[in-house]
């Protein structure tokens, strides 16, 4: 966006900015300078939420944080549109109006036609049947029109609930425990009545709705509470029943015990597997010992062999003395008693070397280590004997066991559901009967009483008027600006077209479009001043585009525009001032437009092409460039052509050709191919489209194009 486009906007249509909110400011006035004062009242119900001081037993919630505001809030909102509902503010239309009927000579407001209407019959009638609908708490509806007409006598005086509810405030402030009950109106009393009757009657309602409620709770909760006892007490002596039945005291304790004896035999029938394998081990090491010949040295194998030496030389010995006696005791009986004797003792002491222990006992300690062995072994065999008689009995005590415990457990489980429902309910009961005595309890903390007027309000809506007016002009403007795609300037031209603009032509009335006058009395005109001024200016970049060999040069056109014409016309007569010889071909329309200076339009190019006769006028000469529906190259080859216009270039300084559209249906593009340069015109206010988008990109690329040339501009 352009800001100082938008800017200039706003500056064009600032008499229109400035009128429109000072007319607005102007009848807000008029509605507001009889304005009635205003009294507002106001009532505040403490509800005992955030305070705990109103809270004999609060409860603990079961949230915290985050959860517990939102819980608190929506206690709130409750309560506030509980308070607005049909039934409360009926309540409050029925003693508004019983107010008014019952004190015809001090009522609120001014009386309505209906009720002046009434009779004093009917006007009894009336307050009997609103008294009656009142004490119903009756909803009051636009079909309660009967013989009374109710709802039109309410909605007369404006005591209706959607009236009522366009000036009540029924709010609450963060972090507070006071809901606000605030209305204004024309009558301080009125406030204060509304306020006050809509809190009191609506703590009365409250509290007896609440109450009815719990009662209602209650009486459900108490109807469930004795089933659900009943039920647990069937469960409960069921399962007491079913243990008298099978002899089951506590089955959880005996099955524990039961499979710790198990576990316990099952210890003790390890451990005696594991004697049994060691005394088994140990017997056969000391029967491997007993029995192998290796170790009879040790266990007196060879003792024999040396008592039966010891044996043999001690009977030698006696022989010898018996002979060293018997024989009268001679020498050499004596010396062989001494030789064996001597022998002897060599085998004796031989034998005590090779035997310290004696090799008897020690036979006979593993023999008898063998015997007690075998007597473990038997003992360890009969007590696994004994284990396994024990652990069978066991196995079968706690076999019979397990149905039991899966139909205790059965009884157990049904008994616990059915106990927990009930102490729920017993829980819920309960919580609902304190609830019931001390629950919420509101309470109305303030009473709404007389006010002084509020402030007025003229200045603020005289003030909001013209702001609003103010505003909704600047964004009309603003959406205008937005939505505005035309190009005005050349600036925007060059922008959109990506192109070189060479100049711009200020906007001309069409009943003052005449070059001629313009040219020769632009100094008594503004406008027509800038115009010859401008048109100089294209004059010299048109002059500067065109080299000294170039003297055809084309105009067209994105758009047909009768603009073009007059354009054209004057960029002939621009040349034409520097006293240049100036050939313009062009169609009829420009050919009216030509005659306005005496020059003759009754030569045409077609003429031209099959004669080659030309008649020149002074300074500008003019050619109608219809062809009789034939195009350039059908009347003439291009040769032909490019010979004609080459002889046309000998004649004259300047040949400005005026083209078709280049969006239209045309054989323009013959005539470019016969333009040394071309230019483009393009009238202000018009915007581009996507053809034109196509049209614009091949105008940039071929390179006879020398730029664009905005008509129509608008000066600031």
């Amino acid at each position: 966006m352009n800001i100082k486009e938008f800017l200039n906007l706003i500056a064009k249509y600032k008499t229109l900015i400035i009128a429109i909110p000072a007319i607005t400011l102007f009848v807000t006035y008029l509605f507001v300078k009889n304005l009635p004062k205003q009294y507002k009242s106001q009532a505040k119900l403490s509800t005992g939420l955030l305070d705990p001081s109103r809270q004999v037993a609060p409860e603990v919630p079961s949230y915290s944080g985050p959860d517990l505001l939102i819980k608190i809030n929506q206690q709130f909102t409750n309560i506030m549109d509980i308070m607005a509902m049909p039934k409360n503010m009926s309540i409050l239309s029925y003693r508004l109006i019983l107010h008014d009927l019952k004190n015809p000579r001090q009522p609120f407001k001014v009386q309505s036609d209906d009720v002046n209407a009434l009779s004093e019959a009917q006007r009894q009638e009336a307050i009997k049947g609103f008294e009656e609908r009142l004490a119903k708490k009756q909803v009051l509806t636009p079909f309660d029109n009967y013989e009374v007409k109710f709802y039109n006598l309410v909605k007369s005086m404006g005591y209706d609930g959607p009236t009522i509810a366009r000036k009540l405030s029924i709010t609450h402030e963060d972090n507070s425990d006071f809901i606000t009950v605030e209305y204004t109106s024309e009558n301080t009393f009125l406030s204060v009545f509304i306020v006050n009757t809509l809190s009191e009657d609506f703590i009365n309602n409250y509290s007896q709705d609440l109450i009815s409620n719990k009662n209602q709770s209650i009486l459900v909760l108490d109807s469930l509470l004795q089933k659900k006892e009943a039920v647990m007490n069937d469960k409960n002596q069921q399962l007491k029943e079913y243990k008298i039945r099978n002899k089951v005291l506590n089955l959880d304790k005996q099955s524990q015990i039961v499979y710790q004896q198990i576990i316990d035999y099952e210890n003790k029938k390890s451990q005696a597997l594991i004697d049994l394998q060691s005394l088994q081990t140990a017997l056969n090491n000391l029967n491997t010992k007993l029995n192998n010949p290796s170790l009879d040295r040790y266990l007196g194998a060879e003792l024999s062999t040396d008592n039966q030496a010891v044996i043999a030389l001690r009977n030698k010995v006696q022989a010898a003395n018996n002979d060293y006696i018997d024989g009268g005791f001679k020498a050499a009986d004596k010396k062989k008693v001494d030789s064996l004797q001597q022998l002897l003792n060599q085998q004796l002491v031989k034998t005590n070397d090779n035997y310290v222990a004696d090799p008897v006992v020690a036979k006979q300690t593993l023999v008898q280590r063998r015997i007690s062995l075998g007597i473990d072994l038997d003992k360890t065999r009969a007590s696994i004997k004994d284990i396994d008689r024990e652990l069978a009995k066991l196995n079968a005590k706690f076999s019979t066991m397990v149905p039991f415990d899966a139909g205790v457990q059965k009884f157990e489980r049904d008994a616990d559901v059915a106990t927990k429902e009930y102490l729920d309910l017993l829980n819920r009961y309960n919580q609902t009967n304190l609830d019931k005595n001390i629950g919420l309890r509101l309470h109305l903390e303030q009473e709404g009483v007389p006010t002084t007027a509020e402030p007025s309000r003229k200045i603020i809506f005289m003030a909001l008027s013209a702001i609003a007016s103010f505003v909704i002009c600047f964004c009309v403007l603003f959406v205008i600006h937005i939505l505005d795609r035309s190009l005005n300037n050349k600036k925007q031209l060059a922008s959109a077209t990506k192109g070189r603009v060479i100049g711009e032509l200020n906007y001309i009335k069409s009943s003052q479009r005449d070059i001629d006058e313009i040219w020769k009395n632009a100094a008594y005109d503004k406008d027509h001043l800038t115009y010859k001024n401008l048109l100089r200016e294209i004059r010299f970049e048109v002059d500067r585009a065109l080299s000294s060999e170039e003297k055809i040069l084309g105009i067209t056109r994105l758009h047909p525009d009768k603009f073009a014409i007059f354009s054209a016309v004057s960029l002939a007569y621009a040349f034409a001032r520097l006293d240049k010889q100036i050939l313009l071909i062009g169609n009829a329309e420009m050919a009216s437009e030509i005659q306005r200076w005496n020059i003759p339009a009754d030569q045409s190019l077609k003429t031209v092409l099959e004669s080659l006769t030309l008649k020149k006028n002074n300074r500008i000469t003019f050619l109608n460039s219809d062809l009789g529906g034939v195009s350039l190259l059908e009347n003439k080859d291009n040769p032909s052509v490019a010979q004609i216009f080459k002889g046309l270039k000998n004649e004259f300084d300047l040949i400005l050709v005026y083209l078709d559209a280049v969006n239209s249906v045309s054989d323009v593009k013959e005539w470019i191919l016969f333009t040394e340069k071309y230019l483009a015109t393009f009238m202000a206010g018009n915007s581009i489209s996507e053809r034109d988008k196509e049209s614009i990109k091949l105008l940039n690329s071929d390179k006879k194009f020398i730029g664009w040339l905005i008509n129509g501009v608008k000066q600031k």
